[in-house]
């Protein structure tokens, strides 16, 4: 049996996350409509033979600034720089604060 993990988890109402801007993550989708300028998220996360899998993009929605483009370079880094540290016996604060690093060099914040 396949199914789409978030639909009803926790009454969670839909199959896929949608989090536009300043929505940091499993946003519910709705009917705004998407908007030139908009940073977006998409999370798919199924069930399938026992085990969960998660899967999730961001899209720039048309013509984006360069603090559009910033946040999301900064975020990608920061995700690859905790990713290098990743083995047996590293301690999830010393991933946070690799992320925080690569956060504030480039001007953003952790939340």
């Amino acid at each position: 049996k396949i199914y789409p993990s978030p639909l009803n988890y926790y009454r969670f109402p839909k199959s896929v996350c949608v989090s536009p801007n300043e929505v940091i993550c499993h946003g519910i989708p709705d009917a705004r409509p998407l908007e030139e300028g908009d940073i977006v998220n998409l999370d798919v996360s199924i069930y399938h033979e026992g085990f969960h899998s998660d899967l999730n993009e961001t899209f720039f929605i048309g013509t984006c600034d360069e603090d559009a483009h910033r946040l999301v370079r900064t975020s990608y880094c920061a995700l690859h720089a905790a990713a290098q540290m990743i083995r047996p016996g590293t301690f999830y604060r010393d991933l946070g604060n690799v992320i925080h690093a690569e956060a504030a060099k480039n001007n953003c914040a952790v939340v």
